[in-house]
């Protein structure tokens, strides 16, 4: 259930920066390069355009294909963590399980199973190198971002590390539907500034179907005339 007090703290809240939410776009594009590109930071355009990341190491699950990278951004003096969207057919099964699991005690709500199981097969590694960054940038922001897939693991990481006192800056592109109603309202609470970057012509935001009782957290940037798609299709045909 959605309390009036909540989406009131929601709407007053929120800060959308669109030249932000572009950057963080082009790192989660740039996800699906090779990674010898994303380690030389050599990813066409997008690196041109953006060329401030530095320290970039790729976290990887072999078995399940799943893959992201963690960097430290000088200009907006930022930790980044950028997850892929899906690239292979063990993604795309696991963007269309529409089954739940407990996500945690804390939550006290459910997610969406396929995409946990693709967060989870990254965490291990993740969290070690996030405690590494830490360390290093002690004073740094927190970013996050990811497209389709991506966007889903993207929301469930930066739930978790705001339950630690981080403020997180998450943008979604294209994400599916994550969690059920109760992930919602608990969403809701933490320190998560959400950018949920969506268009007209992208079926993923749609998936799981709201039958099967899955819902969108906060924040949706509509883009009606599907430049997110076009750009989507620019990059990829980059490489």
């Amino acid at each position: 259930m959605k309390y009036f007090f909540v989406l009131l703290a929601i709407v007053s809240a929120f800060d959308y920066d669109p030249a932000l939410a572009n950057q963080l776009t082009a790192y989660s594009f740039a996800a699906y390069c090779n990674p010898e590109n994303i380690l030389s930071w050599n990813v066409g355009t997008i690196s041109q355009q953006y060329p401030h990341l530095s320290k970039i190491q790729i976290f990887e699950n072999i078995e399940l294909e799943t893959r992201g990278f963690i960097a430290y951004n000088s200009h907006n003096q930022a930790i980044t963590v950028v997850f892929r969207g899906s690239s292979n057919t063990k993604n795309f099964i696991a963007d269309i399980d529409a089954k739940k699991i407990e996500f945690n005690t804390i939550c006290k709500c459910q997610v969406h199973e396929g995409f946990f199981a693709a967060y989870t097969s990254l965490k291990i590694h993740l969290d070690v190198l996030l405690g590494e960054y830490r360390m290093k940038y002690p004073y740094a922001k927190y970013h996050v971002t990811g497209h389709s897939l991506g966007g889903a693991m993207a929301t469930l990481f930066a739930s978790e590390i705001s339950m630690i006192g981080i403020k997180v800056t998450l943008v979604t592109v294209g994400s599916p539907r994550v969690g059920d109603s109760d992930f919602y309202d608990w969403f809701s609470t933490l320190k998560v500034t959400h950018s949920r970057l969506t268009n007209k012509k992208d079926v993923a935001p749609h998936l799981p179907p709201v039958r099967f009782e899955f819902e969108h957290v906060n924040n949706e940037i509509w883009y009606k005339d599907g430049k997110q798609r076009e750009k989507i299709q620019n990059v990829q045909h980059l490489f």
